[in-house]
């Protein structure tokens, strides 16, 4: 399980809270989770209770870590290259730029300190600097950047 899926059931409240969905789409979403243990915040888009930028930006300010979408960014191919694709597929994250030694690094997971400090020793860089991005958003791109199904 990872670190932002420890805080599903409080991320649904919030959710809820804020008008995003409601109590019966989180009921509904917790139930499909027991089957499959997916992220609550993935279960949510998969269902259509509300889009993925909608929700992860929200899940965003919440864990204070920076919404980023895939989906318009076009990535220098030299950079996304410096991690192998099998890395990228299972670490859930994909490289977008880099400045002054920082990579910029877009992640399913971007409290997952263990793949953080994976990357940063991979890569060889200074510093990683995290963004959050939707597991979809994610998947569409390591299948545009690395081919991977």
């Amino acid at each position: 399980m990872s670190a932002i899926q420890n805080n599903d059931r409080y991320i649904g409240a919030l959710l809820v809270k804020d008008g995003v969905i409601t109590e019966g789409d989180l009921q509904r979403g917790l139930d499909e989770q027991k089957k499959n243990r997916d992220f609550l915040c993935t279960i949510l888009v998969r269902l259509g209770m509300a889009s993925e930028e909608k929700i992860f930006s929200i899940l965003s300010l919440q864990i204070g870590v920076p919404y980023l979408s895939l989906k318009e960014l076009a990535i220098d191919p030299f950079i996304v290259n410096r991690l192998p694709g099998h890395l990228a597929a299972s670490c859930r994250c994909l490289p977008v730029k880099e400045v002054g030694g920082t990579m910029y690094v877009a992640m399913a997971d971007p409290l997952d300190s263990r793949v953080i400090d994976e990357i940063r020793s991979y890569l060889g860089v200074e510093r990683i600097k995290a963004f959050l991005t939707g597991d979809d958003d994610l998947s569409s791109a390591l299948q545009k950047y690395y081919h991977l199904p």
